[in-house]
């Protein structure tokens, strides 16, 4: 059998996508209509305290920006998030997916109302797929006996 090791290093957001497409070729429509839990605690965090460096504080801001609309998979290329530990960049991403899986359960109750059975099912698997995906990442992060990765320095 043969073994693909991948590292918090190499977790990007190529990685992400494709661990994705993946996850959504794989669901079925049974297992999203079977019993879907919609998640009403979701609380969206605080803003992180402001810096003194309004650059700083703007590359923080667009990351920030980026991780509350949703988009998981477009954060390699930000400043602020090539900053962060790799444990940050794991917790900024996965938090992001969090707010992409929100916006659609949000959406939900409107595609049953429009007797839109179809494209119901479609998000019900995106949904399954963006939780399969974050499970997976932080599988690859912490499968080395759950320990952080502070870096080889």
């Amino acid at each position: 059998m043969d073994n693909t090791i991948v590292t918090s290093q190499q977790i990007t957001d190529e990685l992400a996508r494709q661990l994705n497409q993946t996850n959504e070729s794989q669901v079925k429509e049974e297992e999203v209509l079977e019993g879907t839990v919609v998640d009403e605690s979701f609380i969206p965090p605080s803003s992180p305290p402001s810096h003194s460096s309004s650059t700083s504080r703007s590359a923080e801001e667009e990351l920030r920006s980026r991780v509350e609309s949703g988009e998981w998979d477009n954060l390699d290329d930000l400043e602020a998030f090539r900053l962060r530990t790799p444990e940050g960049q794991l917790m900024s991403r996965t938090e992001a997916l969090d707010f992409r899986v929100r916006q659609l359960e949000r959406r939900l109750p409107m595609l049953l109302n429009q007797h839109l059975h179809d494209a119901y099912v479609q998000v019900l698997k995106k949904i399954h797929a963006l939780r399969k995906t974050k499970a997976a990442l932080f599988y690859f992060f912490y499968k080395d006996a759950g320990q952080r990765d502070l870096g080889s320095g």
